[in-house]
């Protein structure tokens, strides 16, 4: 293999993994939809930590 072969096959491979970086990444943002609408609205909302309330203190 010369080096103008080489360069081919860098640059072919370059390509071929960033088209299939643009592919997972589209495939992932539709993958990624189709979930959030399989699940029901109250997986979606964030929420916040409970905490509980402060002990009341037994004062004479």
């Amino acid at each position: 293999m010369n080096f103008a072969e080489l360069i081919q096959v860098i640059g072919l491979s370059a390509l071929l993994t960033l088209a299939l970086i643009v592919a997972l990444t589209r495939f992932g943002r539709h993958l990624l939809a189709v979930v959030q609408a399989l699940l029901p609205p109250r997986y979606l909302k964030p929420q916040g930590v409970r905490r509980r309330a402060p002990a009341k203190s037994e004062a004479p």
